[in-house]
């Protein structure tokens, strides 16, 4: 297997090569969950992998091409990826946030804490336990009377 310093694509035997360029397409195909796309690039590796067996490389060779192949699409990818990820996090983080606040308002005006839980689609002692986190009860803060559970209006 040619190869240089980097261990890259460009390095490769064009038979190898080939078969670099047709795991990355897979496992592209395969992360945007694009069947159709994962099927074609696998009738492609398997193409690629016996064309480079006939010229004689080796299993070995050829395992190696694939793993550079799949390396070489996830360094591609990577940043946009981590990205997504972390603007998602900070989305989700958020929405907790301004959920936990939405319920914390609800059991302060009162409402009972079982009408709350099937509004936000959790338990009661769910709701009882954000909203004594959020206003911070059991810390020496007054929090204001509620209603029984079995209140429902």
């Amino acid at each position: 297997m040619a190869s240089g310093s980097d261990g890259g694509v460009s390095t490769l035997a064009d038979e190898l090569a080939a078969v670099a360029q047709a795991a990355g397409e897979r496992l592209r195909a395969e992360t945007d969950l694009d069947h159709e796309a994962a099927k074609r690039a696998t009738e492609e590796l398997m193409t690629a992998a016996t064309a480079a067996m006939a010229a004689g490389h080796s299993l070995s060779h050829i395992t190696r091409a694939e793993a550079i192949g799949q390396e070489t699409v996830r360094d591609s990818v990577r940043p946009e990826a981590l990205g997504h990820v972390e603007r998602s996090g900070r989305r989700a983080r958020e929405a907790r946030a301004e959920h936990h606040q939405a319920i914390a308002r609800a059991t302060r005006l009162g409402l009972s804490t079982r009408e709350v839980a099937a509004a936000a689609g959790v338990t009661h002692g769910t709701v009882r336990a954000i909203s004594d986190r959020v206003t911070g009860a059991g810390d020496g803060n007054d929090v204001p009377p509620q209603q029984p559970d079995d209140a429902l209006a």
